[in-house]
């Protein structure tokens, strides 16, 4: 859009002659291409200001959302909107000859507006403002809305598990009523899982999350993880196991994200694989540390690949999906970002999953 933006507007320029009398825009021209009743009637704001930071024209939107004064027209940028940050991004993208862009909050409408700034030929620049207030008020809902479902089940979802697995002690170990309660305890610890991404969602939805910045042993990680997740891997009769790793490799970030990160994705590795073996390996390139769990699953449809980061999907049951909030890798992916990696996905129908995260190596001066 921004391509065609700055189309538009150039093309609008060439065409129109900019009244600077205050508050009488000028009339089309006979050789207008209709950009500028396009840009008239645009939900977006556009306001196109000069080399010197003056407005020359802004559309009907732009003076809803940020003109503080009557008459805008040969004023200062800054004047106009009432607002620095604005003033100040007009002015990098001019330097620049480069698109920035920006989220701000106004204080005196109390709308939040994502604003990209457009350099344009002859020092002009662009602003396309689109007003994400209503979006960014139902994110604040959602997030509240998680963050006290999963307060709020905790206590009662703790009871009935205890509850379940109290009475499982006091049963026989045969029968149908073995087979319900054991039914029940499965479900309680499935909800018990959908519970935690849920609060680790909230987390991490929430401002101001703190990120570590430290060098971490990548291989004493993995050994750790293989570990930990060994007696379920056994439970589910597959071989679960940490390739040798050159000694001494060391990432950059977070140790406790990371791991959080590195169990989802594994945890995910083993409910998908119904057979064969799940493998961990740690591999340096250059300034990054690769960490990859490889499985023997039923891999995953080329047409769900490019979605699986995403929250709440899952793939269809039909084609090997199993019960799932389908929150797992989409937190393992906040978490590795956060750090500043990267987290991909690789997958044959048939042949398994393979997950790459890299993370940033620690530089040797810094050991």
């Amino acid at each position: 859009m921004a391509g065609n933006l700055r189309r538009r507007v150039s093309n609008w320029r060439d065409h129109r002659a900019v009244n600077d009398a205050p508050g009488s825009p000028p009339e089309p021209s006979e050789d207008d291409d209709d950009s500028g009743q396009i840009l008239e009637q645009l939900a977006e704001g556009v306001v196109l200001i000069d080399g010197d930071r003056t407005v020359l024209w802004l559309n009907p939107a732009a003076r809803q959302m940020v003109a503080a004064i009557d008459q805008p027209a040969g004023r200062l940028l800054v004047e106009v909107v009432r607002d620095h940050r604005l003033d100040a991004l007009a002015e990098r993208a001019r330097a620049s000859h480069q698109d920035h862009a920006l989220e701000i909050a106004l204080p005196v409408s109390g709308r939040t507006l994502h604003v990209r700034a457009i350099p344009l030929p002859e020092e002009r620049v662009a602003l396309l403002m689109q007003d994400v207030t209503r979006l960014r008020y139902l994110e604040t809902v959602r997030q509240q809305f998680v963050a006290n479902l999963s307060h709020e089940i905790r206590t009662p979802l703790a009871g009935l598990d205890l509850a379940a697995q109290t009475l499982s002690g006091q049963l026989p170990t045969e029968g149908d009523t073995r087979l319900f309660i054991d039914r029940i305890i499965q479900e309680s610890q499935r909800l018990q899982a959908i519970l935690l991404n849920l609060t680790q969602l909230a987390a991490l939805d929430a401002e101001g999350i703190e990120v570590e910045r430290a060098p971490f042993s990548a291989h004493a990680l993995v050994a750790e993880l293989v570990d930990r997740y060994q007696p379920r891997a056994v439970a589910a009769g597959l071989a679960l196991r940490a390739e040798p790793a050159e000694a001494g490799v060391e990432a950059m970030g977070d140790r406790g994200k990371t791991d959080q990160a590195l169990q989802n994705i594994v945890d995910n590795a083993l409910k998908f694989t119904p057979a064969g073996e799940v493998v961990v390996t740690v591999a340096s390139e250059h300034a990054w540390v690769e960490i990859a769990v490889q499985d023997t699953g039923p891999g995953i449809p080329p047409r769900d690949l490019p979605r699986i980061f995403e929250r709440f999907y899952k793939v269809d049951r039909a084609r090997g999906g199993q019960p799932g909030s389908g929150l797992g890798l989409s937190i393992a992916r906040h978490l590795v970002q956060l750090q500043g990696g990267t987290i991909t996905a690789e997958s044959t129908p048939g042949a398994g999953t393979l997950i790459r995260v890299r993370l940033p190596r620690t530089p040797l001066t810094f050991r």
